[in-house]
């Protein structure tokens, strides 16, 4: 299989092929009818029925809300929906773009009264490997969760681990987010294109990024690729979390770094951080950067993540969870992080989540492999 088959389907595309994930409308826009109802989207009578559309197939009912941001309104929801007492996150990596995803979900649940409460434990290392092996032992905890990702996808193949992701119960894929290369602010790089042509002339230039074969490691070897730069020859330098990159780059340890956008938003705000350009098919709100395509690199790139349960979660509790992320999705407090975060909506909640995982995982293995990206 070619590579720029394999990267279609994987996540990091080439413009000619790439899909542009839209986010969905907010769900305060307009009454919902049945046919096109999603679970928190507005109808217009109590005790309508939308059969079949929640999350794999299960009904929605026309309810009066008694909590949340939409309390006294009537919107989609799940009649049987029991909201969660606690969560208690697995985070495969230090503080950073893991965890502020867990949190943003922990926040727009507990704020929209479907959370009381929840906790993480960090486990970095390893491409996410180190905290996948810690969560696949716990037993008998409805409420663990892990926060996984396209990181963790070339993390597995790249670090040789004979862990399966797919052990796991999947929950919901809830977003996808898309890179910055970055500079600090007094760099003598001012556009993609005078870096391109240094890294080009020396690949040893230092630049950071996340863990063995995460979407850093992955992003940076097809930036490599598409500038004639072989990504074997490159200069990685490993973190476990987007603020060790960022002190890295930031110190000139470093000459250029990079991580989802999201992770540099207060130091670009800051004036502390330069961003070269972005990965996303449009240019996101709050960066005054091109994307790369803008800048003649013929490359859009996206990071999704999602939630996992433990593999002994009982029916009753997976079914219940998967519609309470698939709830989450459809408040207003969801949509502001999306918004917040430049994150694109793409979401696939249990089964159909497990459905991504089956063809995702071995493609992205590809993405590995053709790269030379593992360990």
């Amino acid at each position: 299989m070619s590579l720029k088959k394999v990267l279609t389907s994987a996540g990091a595309v080439v413009t000619s092929l790439a899909l542009v994930f839209t986010g969905t409308a907010p769900a305060t826009a307009a009454k919902v009818p049945s046919a096109k109802a999603k679970a928190g989207d507005e109808c217009g009578r109590a005790g309508l029925v939308a059969k079949a559309r929640g999350a794999e197939g299960s009904d929605l009912r026309c309810l009066k809300m008694t909590y949340g941001t939409a309390s006294g309104e009537l919107r989609w929801w799940y009649p049987d929906l029991k909201p969660l007492k606690n969560l208690d996150w697995v985070v495969p990596a230090n503080p950073g773009g893991y965890s502020q995803t867990s949190t943003a979900i922990s926040e727009s649940l507990k704020k929209e009264g479907l959370l009381s409460t929840y906790s993480s434990t960090f486990k970095p290392g390893a491409g996410g490997t180190v905290g996948l092996g810690f969560f696949q032992e716990i037993k008998a905890k409805p409420e663990s969760v892990l926060i996984t990702g396209l990181a963790m996808a070339g993390g597995i193949p790249s670090n040789k681990s004979p862990l399966k992701l797919e052990s796991s119960t999947p929950i919901a894929k809830v977003m996808r987010e898309y890179q910055a290369l970055v500079v600090p602010a007094n760099s003598k790089y001012k556009t993609l294109a005078q870096f391109m042509a240094d890294w080009k002339a020396n690949p040893k230039l230092p630049i950071s990024g996340g863990s063995l074969g995460s979407t850093d490691h992955q992003f940076i070897g097809l930036l490599a690729q598409a500038g004639g730069i072989s990504p074997k020859a490159m200069n990685f330098v490993v973190h476990s979390g987007g603020p060790e990159v960022i002190a890295s780059v930031l110190s000139g340890a470093t000459v250029a770094g990079t991580s989802g956008s999201a992770e540099f938003q207060a130091q670009v705000a800051a004036g502390k951080l330069r961003v070269l350009g972005v990965s996303s098919a449009k240019r996101l709100t709050g960066f005054n950067a091109k994307t790369l395509k803008q800048q003649g690199v013929d490359l859009v790139y996206g990071n999704w993540r999602g939630v996992m349960a433990t593999a002994d979660l009982s029916e009753a509790d997976r079914l219940n969870m998967v519609k309470v992320l698939d709830a989450m999705r459809g408040t207003a407090t969801w949509q502001g992080y999306l918004k917040q975060y430049n994150w694109d909506d793409e979401w696939a909640a249990g089964k159909s989540f497990g459905a991504f995982l089956k063809t995702e995982l071995p493609l992205v293995a590809g993405v590995i492999k053709e790269l030379g990206l593992g360990g």
